[in-house]
């Protein structure tokens, strides 16, 4: 599932752009999972993640860093703090995809000009294309995840 989103999202033809944005898969679906997991097992998922999105884009291990951190976070948000339902699963998912954007123009952007416009004409745009994907994601891992839990 995780490799057919990287695919998706990192394909050449912009399967799911619009505009000259991007939607990023990957992130709604490793928060899906943190959701559901506990933290070293999300952590885990997230840096594997990260390490494919990084295979496939040709970064640095940016990547594989800050999802494993974000996946660490949420899950142990919904382990000790939050509910596991729609609604945290879009502030959890949309406070992600805000964290990873932020980070990753305060990495690639730093003294290299002004990205006001790249703010505003692809990042902006990929947060909230990304977050329309939020509820497919989240019901989709909960349906794995109940369909594949062992009765207590």
């Amino acid at each position: 599932m995780i490799t057919v989103a990287v695919i998706l999202q990192n394909s050449v033809c912009g399967l799911f752009g619009f505009l000259g944005a991007r939607v990023f898969l990957s992130i709604p679906l490793c928060v899906a999972v943190a959701m559901f997991e506990r933290e070293v097992p999300a952590a885990i998922f997230g840096a594997f993640t990260g390490a494919l999105w990084d295979v496939s884009s040709g970064v640095d291990g940016f990547n594989t860093i800050v999802l494993m951190l974000l996946c660490a976070v949420c899950s142990l948000l919904i382990s000790h703090l939050m509910r596991n339902n729609l609604v945290t699963a879009l502030v959890l998912g949309v406070g992600s995809i805000t964290a990873y954007e932020v980070i990753y123009i305060a990495t690639r952007f730093w003294g290299a000009g002004n990205p006001v416009r790249q703010i505003f004409s692809f990042y902006l745009p990929s947060l909230v294309f990304t977050a329309v994907f939020i509820p497919v994601c989240y019901y989709l891992v909960k349906y794995i995840y109940e369909s594949h839990r062992i009765a207590e």
